[in-house]
């Protein structure tokens, strides 16, 4: 949906805010929703199904504004609704916390106004956001829009907390939020739980064997320029004379970009061999749950790579516009080829020449420092810990095993 149009939408429902302020708020009714109310998946999907199934003293329910998410979450057994809809302003002037991936605009952003706004974010962040990033979003309108009209918008308020991953995490959502150290908390990814789902069941679902293959490879590009960009995938020809060399090592590629990126290229080459895939988001809704079957990682400037790395298994990065990236586009945290886990390419031509310096053991050292950076808290409780700690934070009067926060 175009950005000024819901922006405008979030002026039409300004008065529901008084209600939202005036509620009072039950500890034990936790709403979650993602992506902008469009999707059911990532850390508040993990964590929604969590507290649905573990947490007999919690009320679990997903708001959305899709009505096919209501229909997929139901159909599971859960509690959902259309966050507009009389059912969801009710459940939005009651709940306590409001648990989403990125902003209030994820749930009932009016409604919620007097709830606490606790973001589980999409992942450790590569590219600046926020504060720190470079937008353009609404043209040259965007900096006197996010400097003096922003922070009016229920939909854009920032968060009570944030809760991630990783100390480099901490720190980039630090200053791209403005908030202090403690209220970014370190817990590690509810989604990380998808890593325990049969990967090879997802595959062999949609036609694809991995026992076929000596590999599998995934490429995971992410979005350019605020999802107004588009990348050719298929580089030219570089992508099919790569093919030759496919057959020779016996993998599959996988391809999964970004769900706001436009891709080109790849299509036409998926048609023609089955070397080449398109793993989309209709297929695989929840890319974070083929990773067990995956052997290399290709990807960009995706916060995927830091998911990847609970596996310890090789990365490369791809980055055929990295300076228009880093200085023209959103731009990254951190030295790009400095704290990257493995080589750093441009094009897939040099991918055999990586994937030699990989079997060479030429970047574990590199992959090592990378993985106790950004995936030491991955041990498989991570929704537990992440629950206890929201119970222990905002449900003093509830709690029923207090004790156990670490």
């Amino acid at each position: 949906m175009n950005y000024l149009v819901r922006l405008l939408q979030q002026l039409a429902w300004l008065p529901l805010c008084l209600f939202g302020w005036m509620s009072s708020r039950d500890d034990t009714l936790w709403v979650f929703g993602a992506w902008h109310g469009r999707q059911y998946s990532d850390n508040a999907r993990h964590l929604y199904r969590h507290v649905r199934d573990h947490e007999p003293e919690l009320r679990a329910v997903w708001l959305s504004h899709d009505p096919e998410v209501v229909r997929q979450v139901r159909e599971e057994g859960g509690e959902a609704a259309m966050a507009y809809s009389l059912t969801g302003i009710r459940f939005s002037l009651r709940a306590r916390l409001f648990l989403v991936t990125h902003t209030a605009e994820d749930v009932n952003a009016h409604a919620s106004v007097g709830g606490t706004l606790v973001n589980l974010t999409h992942g450790t962040p590569l590219k600046r956001f926020g504060k720190d990033a470079r937008s353009s979003r609404l043209g040259g309108f965007t900096p006197l829009f996010d400097r003096y009209l922003r922070h009016f918008l229920p939909a854009k308020r920032g968060p009570d907390r944030v809760l991630v991953a990783s100390g480099v995490g901490r720190q980039r959502m630090m200053t791209a939020y403005g908030l202090p150290a403690e209220r970014v908390a370190v817990l590690g990814y509810p989604r990380w739980a998808a890593f325990h789902i049969d990967a090879a069941s997802l595959l062999r679902r949609e036609g694809i064997e991995p026992r076929h293959y000596k590999g599998v490879v995934l490429y995971a590009p992410t979005l350019r320029k605020q999802g107004r960009g588009g990348l050719d995938v298929a580089q030219g020809k570089r992508l099919e004379e790569l093919l030759p060399w496919l057959e020779q090592q016996q993998l599959i590629l996988l391809v999964r970009g970004h769900v706001a990126l436009k891709m080109s290229g790849v299509k036409a080459l998926a048609e023609r061999t089955s070397r080449i895939v398109e793993a989309s988001a209709d297929r695989f809704p929840d890319v974070n749950e083929l990773m067990p079957e995956i052997d290399v990682l290709i990807t960009d400037y995706s916060s995927l790579m830091f998911d990847y790395a609970c596996f310890k298994r090789p990365i490369i990065l791809m980055a055929p516009d990295l300076e228009e990236y880093l200085h023209r586009d959103v731009g990254v945290y951190g030295d790009y080829v400095e704290d990257a886990p493995g080589p750093v390419i441009r094009n897939w031509s040099q991918v055999p020449a990586a994937w030699q310096e990989i079997a060479e053991g030429l970047h574990d050292e590199r992959r090592t420092r990378f993985t106790a950076r950004h995936a030491a808290m991955n041990d498989g409780r991570e929704c537990e810990r992440v629950t206890c700690y929201l119970r222990y934070r905002y449900q003093q009067r509830v709690i029923g095993h207090a004790s156990d926060h670490p």
